[in-house]
């Protein structure tokens, strides 16, 4: 799940807004693959985020070079290797790596998870912008083909790759789509996870770091669980 720089605008970019964009789209995504996947009862998934400047190595400065600063997750989707059509769907492949998938409903299961946790990253940077520009954030104004402008350009094209495996009808994909971005949008502006994607985002920006490992998303993800006590919102 790489972050792709903003088609648009790309020159109004500061280092730090760059920075922190970064952060909250990979934060997006991190957030949604340990709390959507248990939600749904997937087993833990190991990843780490990783963070680098091109050309520089581990403990570089990141003050520096953030034209090519960019973000990405090592190992975070369920299925890599993804069945050819919807009818193949409805015989699980066994190779998919992921024991627990078994059943037809186990890989629908793992397929909208996967996608869902895709949209997460580039709808969690256009919130964060959203907000620091003072301005509303809809499902409307950040629909599927708007977050190409949040860094999703990369993510919406493994979302096609899904999509053809999930069906050959456009109209059909078209709903699945609607369907999925849909729950991950309503994941990301749900208050109790926007804390914890936030609090995310900012133990990215403080640790400064090229690799932050799975254990540490969960140490930060539980730790706000424990500080709200309630649990996160309703899926």
């Amino acid at each position: 799940m790489n972050r792709n720089q903003h088609t648009n605008n790309a020159g109004a970019y500061t280092p730090d807004s760059r920075r922190r964009y970064v952060a909250f789209h990979e934060a997006g995504h991190a957030a949604a693959i340990y709390l959507i996947n248990r939600a749904r009862e997937i087993p833990p998934l190991l990843f780490s985020l990783r963070f680098n400047v091109s050309g520089m190595d581990d403990g570089a400065d990141f003050q520096t070079s953030f034209e090519n600063y960019i973000g990405y997750i090592e190992g975070g989707r369920l299925l890599h290797t993804l069945p050819p059509t919807l009818n193949t769907m409805q015989h699980p492949p066994m190779e998919t790596g992921q024991d627990w998938i078994q059943t037809p409903e186990d890989l629908l299961n793992a397929f909208e998870a996967d996608v869902i946790n895709l949209l997460a990253g580039p709808l969690s940077e256009a919130k964060y912008i959203a907000e620091t520009d003072g301005e509303i954030f809809t499902h409307r104004l950040v629909d599927p083909p708007a977050l190409e402008n949040y860094g999703g350009a990369f993510d919406l094209a493994l979302i096609n790759d899904y999509l053809h495996s999930f069906s050959t009808d456009p109209e059909e994909r078209d709903q699945k789509l609607n369907q999925l971005h849909r729950v991950a949008f309503n994941f990301i502006n749900d208050y109790h996870n926007w804390r914890a994607v936030s609090k995310l985002a900012g133990y990215i920006l403080a640790a400064n770091k090229n690799t932050i490992c799975y254990d540490e998303v969960a140490a930060v993800l539980e730790g706000e669980r424990e500080n709200l006590r309630g649990g996160f919102g309703q899926q």
